[in-house]
């Protein structure tokens, strides 16, 4: 069961388990309700730009608030991922780091889902 980038690394102990599950049970929540409200943005934006006459004030608003959700979930992530490499031995350390370069170079950091 794949909930995570670290759940790629077979050699975790079941300390370093359960504290993962205490940092997901934290993180996990937080994330979908910043990609929550950027659905909802982005489904509002949709509507803006097919709307006649065309508001490109509230538009761009809309767009900026998208962005700022998008930012916010970056940040989140790369504080998770901090926050996950604490927990881990050098030679897993190394492991998150090439399973991170791979997800990065798929467009994996806002997503946070295992490709």
């Amino acid at each position: 069961n794949i909930k995570g980038y670290l759940d790629l690394i077979p050699d975790l102990t079941n300390t370093q388990r359960a504290r993962l599950q205490e940092i997901r049970r934290v993180f996990f929540p937080k994330v979908e309700g910043i990609r929550q409200n950027m659905r909802l943005k982005r489904a509002e934006l949709a509507e803006l730009l097919f709307a006649e006459p065309s508001d490109r004030t509230r538009i761009y608003e809309v767009a900026g608030a998208v962005i700022e959700r998008q930012s916010e979930l970056e940040h989140d992530v790369i504080e998770h991922i901090l926050e996950e490499k604490e927990l881990l031995t050098p030679s897993q350390k190394q492991k998150f780091y090439e399973i991170i370069v791979e997800q990065f170079s798929w467009g994996g950091l806002g997503v946070h889902d295992v490709r």
